[in-house]
């Protein structure tokens, strides 16, 4: 049982800044690192010992030309920490252990027969520790838990204003339920920065400092990265943009989407139905990404004219296959064009797979743990 502020005091500040060098661009010479950080080559030197004494971090051989010296760059040591990550519909849910190089050693897909936080609690209890029996890794390792949660924050931390499928979820101080069910500690997260984070850790996000990170799940939302942090904003609430297309309307979300499906015939009833549609054999799939497509040009152009990001990355509930036909329907010289004087944004599909939820909800932790600078980033 565990609060996420046991997280934080795991590295110092400096570690931390060691250890991030090493994580966006390792295997780097503790030259580089030094260079990058402003720390001193002696500093580097004893921190990046204290790290791969810790488990962290090792060096890797690689020589300069053929005869040069070998140099021994760091590089993150995958075994060297874990953490669980849960993200859940209303129907399924899918848990992953994820190692500290962003690689699932272990996935699983549940079904979710009562979306309560009681049940949601016990069924990643339990994986979690089917999960270690089945690789090896042992509890100790483990730093943490991550739920991601869709939804909103209310003005108490932990409570949800959820969507409208999960009515079990709302009123509830989740953190604290799911806090007396896990073995290690939790952080609780909403599932636009919680698939923010999943990039700038473990995805395409890694090596750029500002993006935005567009969330398609039972509504519509996203995850802001800015000067290489989340951006929550005061209630954790910064990237709803789903206020932007009224509920009474047609919208660019996924509960929009199986309600334009049924209407057509096409049986579905959760985002993991999707897997086995492909867009080109199905027309109204087809049609609705087209007008998803265009819906959602304007609230990549306004939201990222306000905020500058250097990539916009779509991403969330659907199937790979389908973002990245949703990513090619918005098109972002086509989202751009009223400002196209303006340098803008490359636009991109999520490459994280289709455990991309989870791995974003154990990226939470790695974040908190390894590289954020203070606990105000993280709640």
């Amino acid at each position: 049982m565990g609060d996420a502020a046991e997280l934080l005091p795991l590295l110092s500040q400096s570690e931390r800044r060691v250890l991030g060098a090493v994580w966006r661009n390792g295997p780097v010479p503790r030259s580089d690192i030094a260079e990058q950080t402003g720390l001193a080559d002696a500093s580097v030197t004893r921190l990046a010992r204290e790290l791969q004494q810790r488990g962290f971090v090792s060096d890797s051989v690689r020589r300069e030309g053929a005869r040069g010296q070998p140099t021994r760059p760091l590089e993150l040591k995958p075994d060297g920490a874990y953490a669980f990550g849960v993200n859940f519909s209303h129907s399924y849910i899918d848990l992953a252990l994820v190692n500290l190089a962003g690689e699932p050693v272990a996935t699983e897909r549940r079904r979710l027969d009562r979306a309560s936080p009681e049940r949601i609690a016990e069924i990643a209890a339990e994986t979690l520790q089917e999960q270690l029996v089945s690789t090896g890794v042992a509890l100790e390792k483990v730093i943490g838990a991550g739920f991601s949660l869709p939804g909103d924050f209310l003005e108490t931390p932990h409570f949800l204003h959820a969507h409208a499928a999960f009515p079990e979820l709302r009123g509830r101080d989740l953190s604290a339920i799911f806090r007396v069910a896990m073995p290690v500690p939790v952080c609780v997260e909403n599932d636009g920065t919680s698939a923010a984070l999943g990039e700038r850790v473990h995805g395409i996000g890694r090596k750029v400092n500002s993006f935005l990170f567009l969330h398609i799940g039972h509504g519509v939302g996203a995850g802001l990265i800015i000067d290489g942090r989340p951006w929550r904003g005061a209630r954790g609430n910064s990237g709803t943009i789903g206020v932007m297309y009224p509920n009474s309307e047609p919208r660019p979300s996924g509960q929009d989407l199986f309600e334009t499906l049924r209407a057509e015939g096409v049986a579905i009833d959760d985002f993991d139905a999707l897997d086995s549609i492909e867009p080109q054999e199905c027309p109204p799939l087809r049609r609705w990404l087209v007008r998803a497509g265009e819906q959602l040009r304007l609230a990549v152009h306004v939201t990222s004219r306000v905020m500058d990001p250097a990539l916009v990355i779509v991403g969330g509930r659907l199937p790979p296959k389908i973002t990245e036909a949703l990513a090619a329907a918005i098109d972002g010289d086509a989202a751009f064009a009223p400002s196209r004087v303006l340098p803008y944004p490359r636009l991109v599909a999520s490459t994280l797979g289709p455990y991309a939820g989870a791995i974003g909800a154990a990226s939470v932790c790695f974040y908190r743990a390894f590289l954020a600078s203070d606990a105000s980033e993280i709640t």
